[in-house]
């Protein structure tokens, strides 16, 4: 009962108050573990959360869940309350989904960077290869060392998709160059372990890196702290990180998740919602890369041409 309580509490505070009407979309919204302030994948959410607030037509309820056993009792307590769209982000939210899917078939869950297949679901990917082979092109462009840096938060099949693109994008550019990748942990918690992630950042750019690109929610912040220190610029991911550290993350490797929360709302209100997967890159406005405004003089004309074409290449043919 006092979890319960805890949860209603969470919902109440993080919200914003407002009348619903008969055709106001009532949305309950699941944070991934490591919660608000992360600025990168919950704080991308946020975004989209805050745009359906804007529009007046929506009121979205949100929970910030303290560990993984958090998120089905939130997930329970908005399908509970009929909401209109019950939503989850991030891979640890996979079995809560699956168990509240099947509890509550009459509720509409959407579930935003990982897949559950049950009618009841609708499933929204990114096509983060697609993403970081964009990023590893740029960090190849900028790099002077011909050394660079990838990290990654739980070592996961999830997670090395990011660094197969990362690699393969560096290789397209600059076939001499070289990567050196850590992987911080083998459990979730490596994405919030911001302290290893400055000793790994620090240790990557002993080995000669310049750029690392990271793939590790929370814990980032500790690899852009470093950068603070150490002689090398981080490839932020999730959101746009530059703001962070202005001048050491020269670009950022975007999933737009509040492009993905807005869209399914859209199907919501169309009354369409239909179970199934949608991946989206960077032909939808899924990915992006976002270039810093603090770093405009660190690739040339040329260099910026050629990240165009790469832009091109991945939008009209893709990654074969």
């Amino acid at each position: 009962m006092k979890l319960r309580l805890l949860f209603v509490v969470l919902a109440i505070v993080l919200s914003t108050v407002v009348a619903a009407s008969a055709d106001t979309l009532r949305v309950g919204v699941v944070l991934s573990i490591g919660g608000l302030g992360d600025e990168s994948f919950n704080d991308a959410a946020y975004q989209g959360i805050m745009q359906l607030r804007k529009e007046g037509n929506s009121v979205v309820e949100v929970v910030e869940p303290g560990s993984i056993s958090g998120i089905e009792p939130a997930l329970r307590y908005f399908c509970e309350r009929k909401m209109d769209m019950v939503c989850a982000v991030g891979i640890f939210a996979n079995d809560a989904v699956r168990r509240v899917a099947a509890e509550f078939p009459e509720s509409r869950i959407v579930l935003i960077d990982s897949v559950v297949t049950m009618p009841n679901v609708l499933s929204i990917l990114f096509d983060e290869e697609q993403g970081s082979f964009y990023a590893g092109a740029f960090a190849a462009l900028a790099s002077k060392s011909n050394v660079v840096g990838f990290l990654g938060g739980m070592d996961s099949p999830v997670i090395a998709s990011f660094e197969r693109g990362f690699k393969n994008g560096v290789g397209f550019v600059n076939p001499k160059a070289s990567v050196v990748s850590h992987y911080i942990g083998a459990t979730p918690e490596a994405f919030d372990m911001p302290e290893k992630a400055f000793s790994l950042g620090m240790d990557m750019a002993n080995q000669g890196a310049d750029i690392i690109y990271h793939a590790s929610g929370r814990s980032g912040l500790g690899l852009i702290q470093a950068s603070r220190r150490g002689n090398f610029m981080v490839v932020g991911v999730d959101s746009d990180q530059s703001r962070t550290a202005p001048g050491k993350v020269p670009a950022s490797m975007v999933k737009r998740i509040d492009n993905a929360l807005v869209k399914a709302a859209e199907i919501m209100r169309k009354d369409a919602f239909a179970g199934g997967i949608w991946t989206m890159s960077l032909q939808d406005h899924g990915i992006e890369l976002a270039l810093s405004r603090f770093n405009r003089d660190l690739l040339n004309s040329s260099q910026l041409a050629k990240l165009k074409e790469i832009e091109e290449f991945l939008m009209y043919k893709g990654l074969k």
